[in-house]
């Protein structure tokens, strides 16, 4: 299987991209590289002892995500890209709003024109607020308290829409 992993050179991504090299899986990466450096994924090669196909690119740039689409069969996506930062949210919230959502928007757009629906998000514990009880359930209630979870919970939104109401998607959340 042939597997995209967004964000990949962060911390999860490169961790992700390990396992799925252990698998026997083919990785594709991007990442703008806004959090993470180049040598996360010359790491994860390392490690591994496998080639991970790198693309240095912001998600939201359309054109180039279509490229990396046409260059390869891709069976399924991993999706980490975004900021993270929830401090930040706070202060600059229309970059994450921008960012976090734009780029779901637009890898689900070019995802769909490649007959690729398989999709895996990472969302944020950030969506339940402050919760009233720990360890959480995925049936707790929802309720962020900072742009940064709100965009998670936007995404899912978003995310869910599209699997009930577009068929042959198969979204994980």
């Amino acid at each position: 299987m042939q597997v995209l992993v967004t964000g990949g050179a962060g911390y999860i991504g490169t961790h992700t991209m390990v396992e799925l090299l252990e698998a026997g899986h083919g990785v594709i990466c991007v990442d703008s590289l806004v959090n993470s450096s180049p040598q996360a994924v010359e790491r994860v090669e390392h490690i591994s002892g496998k080639t991970v196909q790198f693309y240095p690119y912001d998600v939201r740039n359309s054109a180039k995500l279509n490229d990396i689409f046409t260059a390869h069969n891709i069976d399924a996506v991993i999706h980490f890209a975004g900021h993270k930062a929830v401090g930040e949210s706070v202060a600059l919230p229309l970059k994450y709003y921008a960012n976090n959502i734009d780029s779901t928007l637009v890898l689900c757009e070019v995802m769909a024109a490649h007959g690729c629906r398989n999709l895996v998000f990472s969302s944020s514990a950030t969506v339940y607020g402050d919760p009233e009880s720990v360890p959480l359930s995925e049936s707790a209630p929802v309720g962020p308290t900072n742009p940064y979870g709100r965009t998670k919970l936007m995404i899912e939104e978003i995310l869910a829409d599209v699997n009930i109401s577009e068929p042959g998607w198969n979204i994980v959340l």
